[in-house]
């Protein structure tokens, strides 16, 4: 994957042409839905809120939707840091906002959400409750079985998400949304996997578009009609005939737009079932989902507005979407959550200096952490205030210093590229031919081909900072004295161990076989794999201890060669517990399981016996052997390479130990590490 080609902001037109939703005019045709960033104080929208949205206002994009906002006393849950807008309380930071975001000239819009049953009744400390459903069926994360909801807790669902649209009007800001997608409450009442009911709130597609009719109508008579109000839609589940389908989809935008009361529908797709489908991860296809948006805009015509989403990374993409006619708007979410400034750069000609979204999906595992977001390529993100744009200060010619950058992975580029961008004289040595560390191992695999785009962006960025960049060089205390540097950074990365040595076996120094010319660690059995997967033999057995992607793209790479069995062992409950969070394993695992992949798992190993792997049940009983594997992969702990940094004590006065050389984590906490080191030398 290719980012944009650095096009001129001459060829581009319908995104920069301005649109009147409903009684809101935005400035052109660029938004950010609503993404959830979990910044709030008290469930109340903060100044990190602000100081988020501002950055990106003020970058240039149209339309903005805040993360979602409680629209009713019940539905402030799901995320422990949810926020409100229920309350009154809310008003003075929406004030805020509202100024904050008009003042760089962009919109902005709350989405009004309720959880449903994706919610825990004791998620609040002091505001437990019984969940209110729609039907008596349990989130499937939750489970918590709710309070089937009648006509009185009906009625004061209309009343509080009324109360809650008045306040954002009130507020000064620009409209409203009501989130009615990805199986949230008002996506529950719509789809049959959830609304079993036979009365006037259930049944058909018409009477389960009922309460979201209600609501409207309650909204339009608390605000009237000098105020945008539009609604998010799943056209899709992928749940066939058990939740909504496109058919039914058409349905309800024709019912919906039929009550006068919507501005704009925003389509997205995806339920909790299906929430790889919503936000797609790396590897998945770009450019919008323009067959829903074709179909929503044959039934609304001119009478609404229509949003488009679906890894749209780029204003050309967006363009592209306008021209096809499926769509008015078009977001670019997570694009613009990894550079601000993306519509700005876009039209000023500077696209070689976009940082670009590659859909690693950090911020959605951090979501599904209950954690604050932010963003693997842009530490910024979140913390505009402190390191946003326009933040970075230059170092005076008595300050400037030149620094010894060891590694050329994530980290070393990072803060080469902040620290020559302040000012300081910045040499980097990396022993490959190639920068990007162990993501160069990662970006041959099937769909990690966006990896080079972080690769690149931050290359461009050490090139306009002026940094040297010496390839092939293997440093050593010699080689970096004779740079007669002020500061040494040592980000020589990790090694893989195979010892054995495993929080899941406390107390054991090693496992006995791990020594034998059979058994190699995961980087280099796909190093080894990439260039001839035959190479493994036709039976391989992955232990996986570390639950990420590259076991698993290592074992999808391998089951798409004839005649190659892979198994994965795990103690974890699940293959890729954290390929999970970050959504890939939705895609990865039913097409391992397509190519006769077996999962294994709570299997925790106990010895590798020549070509046998044994292991046991975690929780005790009887072992079990794999027995006659060709080769045995090992992904278990890594170790930091920091001897030369130990090397250099007392030959230079600064040094650091930065990324996997300090401790080998995520390459989220490395590039945070790196963003503030290049800013602090």
């Amino acid at each position: 994957m290719k980012a944009e080609s650095a096009k001129g902001s001459g060829e581009l037109n319908m995104v920069w042409q301005p649109l009147d939703i409903g009684a809101t005019q935005v400035r052109n045709r660029t938004m950010m839905t609503a993404m959830g960033v979990f910044y709030g104080e008290d469930h109340i929208l903060s100044d990190r809120h602000i100081a988020y949205y501002r950055a990106r206002a003020k970058g240039g994009v149209g339309l903005m939707i805040t993360e979602q906002q409680a629209g009713h006393r019940l539905s402030k849950g799901s995320f422990f840091a949810g926020c409100t807008a229920w309350e009154k309380r809310a008003i003075p930071q929406y004030e805020k906002l509202a100024d904050a975001v008009h003042a760089e000239g962009a919109r902005q819009f709350v989405q009004l959400f309720g959880c449903g049953v994706h919610d825990k009744g004791t998620m609040i400390l002091d505001e437990w409750h019984p969940l209110w459903g729609i039907s008596d069926i349990p989130s499937v994360v939750h489970r918590e079985i709710p309070r089937v909801m009648g006509k009185t807790e009906l009625a004061d669902i209309a009343k509080g998400f009324g109360e809650a649209a008045n306040n954002v009007k009130h507020a000064g800001l620009d409209g409203v949304e009501l989130h009615a997608a990805h199986s949230y409450l008002f996506g529950q009442v719509l789809s049959p996997a959830y609304n079993t009911r036979t009365d006037e709130y259930g049944g058909s597609t018409a009477k389960r578009c009922r309460l979201i009719v209600d609501v409207a109508e309650e909204i339009r008579a608390r605000v009237g009609d000098d105020f945008t109000l539009g609604i998010r839609l799943s056209y899709d589940e992928y749940l066939g005939e058990a939740g909504i389908t496109p058919e039914q989809a058409d349905e309800q935008v024709e019912i919906l737009t039929a009550t006068g009361c919507f501005d704009f529908f925003n389509i997205t797709r995806g339920s909790y079932h299906t929430l790889h489908m919503a936000i797609p991860p790396m590897g998945s296809p770009h450019g919008g989902y323009q067959e829903f948006g074709q179909r929503a805009r044959k039934i609304t015509g001119n009478r609404a507005k229509i949003f488009l989403v679906g890894r749209v990374t780029g204003l050309h993409e967006a363009e592209t979407v306008l021209e096809s006619g499926a769509a008015d708007m078009v977001a670019m979410t997570r694009a613009q959550f990894a550079d601000p400034e993306l519509v700005n750069k876009t039209r000023e000609g500077r696209t070689d200096e976009i940082i670009h979204c590659v859909a690693a999906n950090e911020c959605v595992a951090r979501i599904f952490d209950n954690r604050p977001a932010t963003c693997l390529v842009n530490p910024a993100t979140g913390r505009e205030t402190r390191w946003g744009p326009g933040t970075l200060e230059s170092v005076t010619p008595k300050e400037k210093k030149k620094i010894v950058i060891v590694g050329g992975g994530l980290g070393g580029m990072k803060t080469a590229a902040v620290a020559s961008a302040r000012g300081h004289e910045v040499v980097l040595l990396e022993r490959s031919i190639e920068l990007g560390g162990h993501i160069n191992l990662l970006k041959r695999l099937p769909s990690r081909s966006e990896w080079q785009l972080a690769i690149d962006d931050l290359t461009g960025a050490m090139n306009r900072g002026g940094v040297t960049i010496k390839l092939g060089f293997e440093a050593d205390t010699n080689s970096i004295l004779a740079e007669t540097p002020d500061c040494a950074v040592i980000a020589a990365g990790a090694r893989w161990r195979l010892d054995g040595v495993s929080p899941f076996r406390p107390g054991v120094s090693g496992i006995d076989g791990l020594d034998q010319e059979h058994v190699i660690d995961i980087s280099s059995a796909t190093e080894r794999a990439l260039d001839d997967p035959a190479s493994l033999g036709q039976s391989v057995v992955i232990l996986d201890e570390i639950g990420t992607f590259l076991p698993l793209g290592l074992a999808d790479l391998l089951s798409q060669q004839e005649g190659i069995n892979v198994e994965i062992i795990t103690p974890d409950p699940m293959v890729g517990m954290e390929a999970q969070k970050t959504l890939d394993s939705y895609h990865l695992l039913p097409r391992l399981v397509a190519a006769g992949v077996k999962l294994t798992t709570q299997q925790n190993l106990r010895a590798v016996e020549g070509r046998d792997v044994v292991s046991g049940f975690s929780w005790g009983g009887p072992e079990r052997r794999v027995q006659d594997i060709d080769t045995i992969i090992v992904a278990m702990l890594r170790e930091p390479v920091d001897a030369l940094y130990h090397a250099l004590e007392g030959m230079i006065n600064e040094r650091h130990l930065l990324g996997d050389a300090l401790a080998p984590r995520k390459p989220v906490q490395v590039m945070y590490e790196a963003e503030e080191l290049g800013r602090a030398i």
